[in-house]
C-alpha cells in the first residue's frame, strides 16, 4: 500500500458568515466566493442559505485598512454545511476571515440531518394552556392529541456533562 496515503478522517462542518459594507446586488457576488472558499477545498456541500438582510443586536466594529474602524447595524447572514477532511478546516475558516465584506464567521461541527429551525420554520408544536398539542400525520391538526407534560429536574452536573457532551472543538 502507499505510504504517501493517509486516512483522513471527514466532518461535517456550518459555516455561518455576516457580509457588510456592500451593497445589495453584489451581496450574492460575496457570498458565492465564501462557497468557493469552501468548494475549493474539497467538501462536499450539503446545504446552504443565501444571505438576508438582518438587524444585529449590536453595532459591529470592523478595523479598515487605513486603521480607522467601520461600523455596521445591520448585515447579511448566510450559511453553509459542508463535509470536509478535518484537515482542511483551519484552511478555510482563515482564508473566509480575510475575504474583506465578511464582518464576522463562524464555522462549527454539526451533524448531516437537517437541523434548521429558523424563524421561518412551520410550527412543531402549538401551545394550549400549558399543555402543548402535536400535529401528527396520523392526527391532523384538526384532531390534535394531548402530549402529557412531563419535566424533570435536572442538576447543574447534567447540564455540565450534556454541554460537554455537545461541544467538540475544532
Amino acid at each position: 500500500m502507499n505510504e504517501n496515503i493517509r486516512d483522513v478522517q471527514k466532518s461535517v462542518y456550518e459555516v455561518g458568515y455576516l457580509i457588510a459594507g456592500v451593497p445589495e446586488e453584489k451581496v450574492s457576488a460575496e457570498a458565492e466566493a465564501v462557497k468557493k472558499i469552501v468548494v475549493g477545498s474539497g467538501a462536499e456541500v450539503i446545504a446552504e442559505e443565501s444571505p438576508r438582510h438582518e438587524q444585529l443586536a449590536y453595532t459591529i466594529r470592523k478595523k479598515t485598512v487605513a486603521g480607522s474602524y467601520d461600523k455596521f447595524d445591520e448585515a447579511y447572514f448566510g450559511w453553509i454545511k459542508f463535509e470536509v477532511g478535518t484537515d482542511k478546516i483551519e484552511g478555510i475558516k482563515k482564508t473566509v476571515e480575510i475575504i474583506p465584506s465578511v464582518l464576522r464567521m463562524l464555522v462549527m461541527t454539526t451533524i448531516r440531518d437537517n437541523t434548521y429551525l429558523g424563524k421561518h420554520a412551520p410550527a412543531v408544536a402549538e401551545v394550549v394552556g400549558k399543555r402543548p398539542f402535536l400535529a401528527t400525520p396520523e392526527a391532523p391538526v384538526a384532531a390534535k392529541k394531548e402530549v402529557p407534560l412531563v419535566v424533570a429536574a435536572a442538576t447543574a452536573k447534567d447540564m455540565d456533562k450534556s454541554i460537554d457532551d455537545m461541544v467538540k472543538e475544532v
